[in-house]
């Protein structure tokens, strides 16, 4: 009976990571098209927006991406349950695409509709979906970090392909074409997700654990319509005070994601259905989330920042010295080579493999000279999935044996960005006036996707094992609030940066220090206290 248990948990997490890759796939190739769609002026395709407003309006569209999904989390558990909620978000996804597929440069409305779909169908889709892969895995299984580093692995395959392929087409043939190509993927995954229901059909993926009750359904719209009425009291004022404009809608939107998590937790610690051991460990996770909340703060600059670096501030043609590609075509071919043998049992694919590799090699081998290379823009966007993917098998081991200590290492996820940062600041300080060497950028993103290795699969895993029962899909929500929150303050710090500004990136670096230290001591004497090691 087990072995069929576990048949059918391996099947639902391939379903799953499937249906989340091709979404990651329309999420990512969208975002590495969207900045420069907004700001490139209308002759080269785009909406000719200035640079610093596209760039927050961004960042607020990342955070509120993230902030819905809270949202998602408790239609999940409350009203639609997983299935279906996983499908609504799947269906917004994919009208938000369709809609950026028409030129919108006397319509700009439309913009901000397709935005509004895209940001509510995340947040139903992506807490959701993350739930499930954890439900298939019941507690004789201490496995979930590292079920979840293989879910985090497959997903940033789709996230590895997008910039890569829709990048490109977008920026290099037409930004409509790349909106459509991430609409189709989603229809495709949404296609899988249906079809392999059965993989996954547990109660506790289909039905709401905590169905919504009649008079509760009274004060959830009484508590809708007190928001919309203070939010819309707000744009009164702003009107009135002739203040209303996309700048401040942006900050005021930045303000409220930024205050939202913290009344979350309020909420749920207060609730009479949370037990005073799991208030215990609500403590514990506001100190894990405020350093995840910097680091997402500092990683996801990489689709803004460095974006606009590498559209106009870097060397994007270079030459590399002919043994180092050799060099990196060998290490690749054994990585790949050695997941092929052990995981596959084909012998069409590993022979198929083997051809490919060593093809590289060979043209590695026997090329004329030194190699000429062009990044496009949109590919420095691929380099993140990429380190996540070489990095994933090693940490995939490290957390299958030591998943009780995990809690302890987001500080050195904090840290790494920190240093990530600083890596940065060299070139921009000592080499001003000159275009950024690539490998600047890549040894940045490489570092801070180090730290991502002890932030993300550790904490999707230590959100589920510290949520309160009754909150479990709106605490995997509650998750992306940190990163959500670090893109509300990506909102507006992005305004202040140029390659002019020296100090941009020492600035971050220190305060990521800091943290790390101040974090550091707070979690060994909570810890302590409550003794929760």
């Amino acid at each position: 009976m087990d072995k069929i248990d576990n048949d059918n948990q391996s099947k639902g997490l391939i379903s799953l990571t499937l249906t989340e890759s091709l979404e990651r796939f329309s999420y990512y190739g969208m975002q590495a098209i969207l900045l420069y769609y907004m700001y490139y002026s209308l002759s080269r395709g785009g909406l000719g927006f200035k640079p610093s407003i596209a760039a927050s309006l961004f960042a607020i569209y990342g955070s509120l991406s993230y902030l819905s999904a809270a949202c998602g989390g408790y239609i999940s558990d409350r009203i639609l349950g997983g299935k279906r909620t996983v499908s609504l978000g799947a269906i917004l996804i994919i009208l938000g695409q369709l809609i950026l597929t028409i030129p919108l440069h006397n319509t700009i409305w439309l913009l901000f509709i397709s935005l509004v779909f895209l940001t509510v169908g995340t947040g139903l889709l992506k807490p959701t979906i993350t739930t499930m892969v954890g439900n298939l895995y019941d507690e004789r299984y201490n496995t979930r970090a590292y079920r979840f580093t293989i879910f985090l692995s497959g997903i940033n395959i789709g996230a590895f392909l997008a910039p890569i392929i829709i990048g490109y087409i977008g920026v290099h043939v037409n930004f409509h074409l790349g909106f459509l190509i991430g609409a189709i993927s989603m229809a495709i995954g949404l296609a899988i997700f249906e079809k392999h229901t059965k993989d996954y059909n547990q109660n506790n993926s289909i039905y709401t654990l905590n169905p919504i009750e009649p008079y509760e359904i009274k004060k959830l719209l009484d508590r809708v319509m007190l928001f919309v009425v203070s939010i819309a009291l707000v744009f009164l004022l702003m009107y009135v005070f002739d203040a209303l404009n996309l700048d401040n809608v942006i900050t005021l939107l930045s303000v409220i994601t930024i205050v939202i998590p913290f009344i979350y937790f309020f909420v749920i610690i207060s609730s009479n259905h949370t037990t005073q051991k799991e208030r215990k460990g609500m403590v514990v996770y506001v100190l894990l989330f405020i350093c995840a909340a910097f680091f997402w703060g500092v990683e996801e600059q990489g689709p803004i920042v460095l974006a606009m670096m590498a559209s106009g501030s870097t060397d994007n043609d270079f030459y590399v010295w002919k043994y180092a590609v050799l060099a990196f075509f060998i290490v690749v071919s054994l990585i790949i080579g050695y997941f092929v043998h052990k995981k596959s049992t084909s012998v069409l694919l590993k022979a198929f493999t083997a051809a490919i590799l060593v093809f590289f090699i060979l043209l590695g081998i026997f090329h004329n000279g030194d190699f000429h290379v062009h990044i496009s823009r949109t590919w420095y966007q691929a380099i993140n999935p990429l380190f996540i993917l070489l990095l994933t098998p090693f940490f995939a081991k490290v957390w299958h044996h030591k998943e009780s200590d995990a809690v302890k290492t987001f500080p050195l996820g904090v840290i790494l960005a920190s240093i990530g940062c600083l890596i940065l600041f060299v070139p921009i300080k000592f080499l001003a006036g000159s275009e950024v060497n690539p490998l600047w950028i890549i040894a940045t993103v490489g570092i801070i996707c180090l730290g991502e290795m002890f932030i993300s699969p550790v904490g999707l895993a230590v959100t589920y094992r510290l949520a309160p029962k009754n909150f479990v899909s709106q605490m995997m929500g509650v998750w992306y609030l940190s990163d959500a929150t670090g893109q509300a303050i990506n909102s507006q710090v992005v305004k202040y940066f140029s390659v002019d500004n020296v100090n941009y990136f020492l600035v971050l670096g220190s305060i990521g220090l800091v943290l790390a230290i101040v974090m550091v001591i707070l979690l060994h004497q909570v810890l302590r206290d409550l003794n929760m090691h």
